[in-house]
């Protein structure tokens, strides 16, 4: 049988210039296993004639010409291309013109991803192909293999020394599909030991969904994600896998990819209080001076609170817990040293204090205050809630017992019972600057505490054992920073009370100050105040309320040549923030740590019921507070933002 051409010119996106075309004239055998190329250089019309007088004597018949970005070519040259055309060569011979470049596509185009998952459809590649991570690391595997090539398979064998897998169809429609591995003895490695790869059941089609897209696979694709970020949302999990693999999850198979996720990286929840044992032993040598102590059930075995460095963990906010924790805080304060706390008025910590503590002044936080006392005030108008609170705060700020009375009295002057009712249960000297049984430095709410639970939340669902050690380290960074921080400060009080202090002076400046002997002097400042420096006490009460010198004080200390460092309290002083970071927390290196813990390290987790619903994540509201939902009116919604804050896409 006479031989049969082919004619292939390809027209380059460069054809409405003068530059020379390649044309490449493929020439294939009737059993289409030879092939031979020729190039021709079509520079004007001749050399067109000329290439299909050759193709003539070559004795093709049909000559194909694919047009591949030539649309300017044939504008060029006011040539009417279709996107198929046959012409006639003269003696029955046809040349057929393939216009391939759609233009239609140009009008809607999008951008070509390559999905992380493209590589996966070569995991599988050969016989003796070896897994080093056994069994688990042949079915992660195998398991990507599927999901991207399209198909199911059913595990005929699943252990720890063999996996043999079918295709799905094996029995419906005899496809042969199979892949066998086991373990060789020796390495410990999984080998690919049989294996055929070729589907008959015309099923292998790449889908949005696939059954193998288990919460395994989740957990092996966001692992670093969850190293990285511990409250990884699931919700940011199923967008990531369909924007980076193209493959479709429920938020069930998210939360639970991501909770196995966590056991792989940061270890099992259960086995990780064995492991505190050890922690505390290697904290102790690593931190010598610290003070740690576990405390466990002995008949139970079961965990039951840990105090390191001034936080304790807990199985519950009780009396009981309270007390523990002041006891051991007790403990490790030096003998005489005050101390002042400020507490949301949780019942526990309220009789753990008096108990331990006595003598310590107790105020409460006065933002939840303020939040207690708009909850109560529920059922009033928003203007009267707001004036009421407004007062309040004004008796709670009052430096002096005649401004409280003063400031009471209005509070009290339109009030129709409610607001006595919420203070029946407050005495004075646990809210009002005026009444504080010792200094409370300024601080009139507990920030610092809500601060700190905010700087901790991602690693508050962490196993016990990596929570202990992921707050050691936050904890080790912030006083290393602090210390390198101040390392740097030249001046005798910290940087923030100096500037306090020269915008007080830079505020009394134009007032008069006289002496009345003794240490006595009277500031003319409109109202006029007394100050003396021996007491250390201003008729103001700023003085004694933050251990500071107000500005009354100032004036009379630059008046009368004193140095003002020596009237601040110790507290305030740049060497007294470096002594607080002087000491560093040193690492624990967790190679230490055995695999497995011996019998007497033994513990188990505490049995706490766990709460219906989802883990909070949010703060738990203080005593008497009721969280107040409002209707945003933006986008409708009853919730805690509003106008300006709401975040929903409109």
């Amino acid at each position: 049988m006479a031989a049969k051409f082919l004619l292939l010119v390809l027209i380059g996106a460069l054809a409405c210039t003068a530059t020379a075309r390649r044309i490449e004239v493929e020439k294939r055998g009737a059993d289409m296993e030879t092939t031979n190329w020729r190039t021709y250089i079509l520079d004007n019309d001749d050399d067109l004639t000329t290439m299909f007088q050759n193709a003539e004597h070559a004795g093709i018949d049909d000559i194909m010409i694919t047009v591949r970005d030539g649309a300017k070519f044939f504008m060029a040259e006011d040539v009417q291309v279709t996107p198929t055309a046959k012409s006639d060569t003269g003696k029955g011979k046809q040349t057929m013109i393939v216009d391939d470049h759609d233009v239609i596509p140009s009008f809607c185009s999008h951008k070509n991803v390559k999905l992380l998952s493209s590589d996966w459809s070569d995991g599988i590649t050969t016989v003796g192909q070896r897994f080093e991570g056994g069994a688990s690391d042949f079915k992660n595997v195998l398991r990507k293999f599927a999901i991207e090539r399209g198909f199911e398979y059913t595990l005929a064998k699943n252990d720890k020394v063999r996996v043999t897998a079918h295709c799905k169809y094996r029995t419906v429609k005899k496809c042969m599909w199979h892949v066998h591995a086991r373990i060789m003895p020796g390495n410990e490695y999984f080998h690919i030991l049989a294996m055929d790869l070729a589907h008959t059941c015309g099923f292998a089609v790449r889908t949005l969904t696939n059954p193998h897209a288990t919460a395994e696979l989740v957990a092996d694709l966001v692992g670093d994600d969850v190293r990285g970020k511990h409250q990884t949302r699931p919700v940011d999990v199923v967008k990531g896998i369909k924007r980076d693999y193209g493959i479709n999850i429920s938020y069930h198979q998210a939360w639970w990819g991501i909770e196995k996720a966590r056991g792989l990286v940061f270890g099992d929840y259960v086995k990780s209080f064995s492991c505190l044992k050890w922690y505390v032993g290697a904290a102790k040598s690593t931190n010598p001076g610290s003070h740690i102590d576990l405390e466990s059930d002995e008949e139970t075995k079961r965990f039951k609170s840990i105090f390191p460095i001034c936080f304790a963990i807990v199985d519950g906010e009780t009396y009981e817990n309270w007390r523990w924790f002041l006891e051991h805080l007790r403990s490790i304060l030096m003998p005489g040293r005050g101390i002042t706390f400020i507490s949301d008025r949780h019942t526990g910590l309220l009789m753990a204090r008096r108990d331990i503590f006595s003598e310590s002044g107790h105020g409460y936080c006065l933002l939840h205050l303020k939040r207690n006392l708009r909850d109560h005030l529920k059922g009033t108008t928003r203007a009267y809630r707001e004036r009421v609170v407004s007062e309040f705060v004004r008796c709670a700020y009052a430096p002096t017992r005649e401004i409280f009375h003063q400031n009471m009295t209005k509070l009290l002057s339109r009030d129709d019972g409610k607001v006595v009712e919420f203070l029946t249960n407050l005495r004075y000297e646990n809210w009002s600057n005026a009444f504080f049984r010792g200094q409370r430095y300024g601080e009139m709410t507990s920030n610092v505490a809500e601060s700190f639970n905010a700087w901790i939340e991602a690693e508050r669902h962490l196993p016990i054992t990596i929570l202990v050690d992921e707050l050691r380290k936050k904890i080790m960074n912030l006083m290393s920073e602090r210390r390198e921080e101040a390392s740097k400060w030249g001046c005798q009080i910290c940087p923030e009370m100096d500037k306090r202090m020269r915008a007080s002076f830079n505020e009394s400046k134009t007032w008069v100050v006289s002496a009345a002997g003794d240490g006595v002097y009277e500031v003319h400042s409109f109202p006029n105040v007394t100050v003396d420096i021996i007491r250390r006490i201003c008729s103001c009460q700023k003085w004694q309320l933050t251990g500071f010198p107000c500005s009354h004080a100032v004036i009379v200390l630059s008046s009368s040549g004193k140095d003002m460092s020596e009237y601040v309290d110790p507290y305030y002083f740049s060497q007294t923030f470096r002594a607080s970071y002087s000491n560093s927390i040193h690492p624990i290196p967790t190679v230490w740590m055995p695999e497995r813990p011996v019998d007497e390290d033994f513990l188990l987790p505490p049995l706490c019921k766990k709460p219906p619903g989802r883990p909070k994540n949010k703060r738990i509201p203080s005593r008497g507070e009721n969280v107040t939902f409002i209707r945003c009116g933006r986008c409708g919604k009853m919730g805690k933002h509003n106008r300006q804050t709401c975040k929903d896409a409109m």
